[in-house]
Formats: structure tokens, sequence, C-alpha cells
């Protein structure tokens, strides 16, 4: 089912440059190929022209109160606020809203900020149910290669509990 132009729907592809299944991993296969199109599990936004942009894991969504929250909108927002060189952001448990958005950000060099500014610039960009509720200040952000290594700011910051991952 296609989305409408603006809207964020799960990325599927099929043809005959497409993986056709994974190697004796049945269930796998079962749920990645159904209806004949490779789900790949990434999120994407149809834009007005038909482009796709990439939004994200689908199993990093961030699920709060009833929204959705997409982590790469927040840790975009956040690299546009000139003191922030690098930004995770997780999903923390919240006792009223399931989940809550924690951003954990690397400063510049001699940059200052404080977790209020981070906060009321992300206020001031995106919905407000988006901006981070809590802001940790970190040396660098651990990786995996050349990706954050979100397992391991979950397990450090105690995120976890995605709806969309499995």
């Amino acid at each position: 089912v296609e989305v409408p132009p603006g809207e964020t729907g799960e990325i599927v592809a099929r043809g005959a440059t497409v993986h056709h299944g994974y190697f004796n991993r049945p269930e796998l296969n079962a749920t990645r190929l159904a209806g004949g199109w490779h789900h790949t599990n990434d999120l994407g936004r149809r834009e007005v022209d038909g482009s796709i942009t990439f939004v994200g894991p689908k199993g990093r969504l961030i699920k709060s109160a009833a929204e959705n929250i997409y982590p790469a909108e927040v840790e975009a927002c956040l690299r546009a606020h000139p003191a922030v060189a690098d930004v995770g952001v997780i999903g923390v448990p919240d006792p009223t809203w399931d989940q809550s958005v924690k951003a954990i950000v690397v400063l510049h060099a001699d940059a200052e900020a404080t977790e209020a500014e981070l906060i009321a610039h992300c206020r001031a960009t995106i919905a407000s149910y988006k901006k981070p509720r809590t802001v940790a200040f970190v040396d660098a952000l651990p990786r995996d290669g050349w990706a954050v290594d979100y397992a391991a700011l979950d397990e450090q910051f105690g995120g976890g509990g995605y709806p969309g991952a499995g």
C-alpha cells in the first residue's frame, strides 16, 4: 500500500535484483518477504515529488503515548544546534507515556549548551512531543564501525522496549 506524500511507512521492494530469501530461515522469509515484497524494516517518508526520504530503522521507533517518534528526526534537529557535534537518541521507559525521548549529546570542543537550551531548541523546531525529555552529555558516542552503537547507548542509559523491534 503506497502512502500519500508527507506520510511515513515501511520501505518495501521487489524485482529481479532484490534478494529472494534468507538461507535456512523460513520464519524470517515468511515475515520479510510477505506478499512478494522484501520488507526492509526501514521507515521512509514519501515526499511531494515522489522521492522517499529514509527516516530510520523500524526497530528504533519510539512510542510515547499514542505518538510515533523517529529518532533520526530528533537527531537532525539537535545536530542543527551550533554547539552539538554528535548525538544519539534513544527511547527510555516512562511510567506515564510508555517511553520518552533521551538524547545523548557530544558538544563541539569549547562549546557550551545546557539540557534546557537543547530541549528548547527542539521545542522551537519540531513538534513538542518529539523533544527530548532528558539530555545526557558525553565525550564520545559508542560506535560499531562508523555507526552509533544504539544497543550500547540503550544499555548505558536504560533505553529499550521499542515497539517495532523484533
